[in-house]
């Protein structure tokens, strides 16, 4: 499964390739990046760039729009069931962590309904969150949940 970069990861991964070019000045390859040895001003500038990009990096999660009050209420959780389609975010959960799943999508306000699916299928834990509340379908892989609004 791809994840896709978000921007606040992609801010702050440039921040730190700019941040590294004013310490290091140049000179060192990271995977396909090749960065030459640069002057002075231009590690100067480099590492005021690289600072401006790490802070968006950080500022972008605390002042994201998509954040809501920890007071929403969640549905009971419904086990063996899986709620198939509509998901907008999928990642990675520690097993048997069903509560974070169900944690972010109380706080996530995109967020209707949640699907975590028990490793087996893949080594890893899953939990898929989704914009629309899909039907409940019975299915020993998966816990579910919806928000209730």
């Amino acid at each position: 499964m791809k994840r896709a970069m978000t921007l606040q990861t992609m801010s702050f991964i440039f921040g730190a390739i700019l941040l590294a070019v004013a310490i290091l000045g140049g000179g060192f390859e990271i995977k396909e990046i090749k960065v030459s040895n640069v002057t002075m001003s231009a590690r100067i500038i480099a590492g005021i760039v690289g600072l401006v990009f790490i802070g968006l990096g950080f500022w972008q999660s605390s002042a994201s729009p998509e954040r809501i009050p920890a007071g929403a209420r969640m549905s009971e959780r419904e086990h063996d069931k899986d709620r198939f389609g509509g998901d907008y975010s999928c990642f990675d959960i520690q097993t048997d962590r069903i509560e974070d799943c169900e944690g972010a999508c109380k706080s996530d306000a995109k967020c209707a309904a949640w699907t975590y699916v028990k490793p087996g299928q893949r080594p890893q834990a899953l939990c898929c969150l989704k914009s629309v509340v899909p039907a409940a379908s019975d299915n020993v892989c998966c816990v579910s949940g919806t928000k209730i609004r």
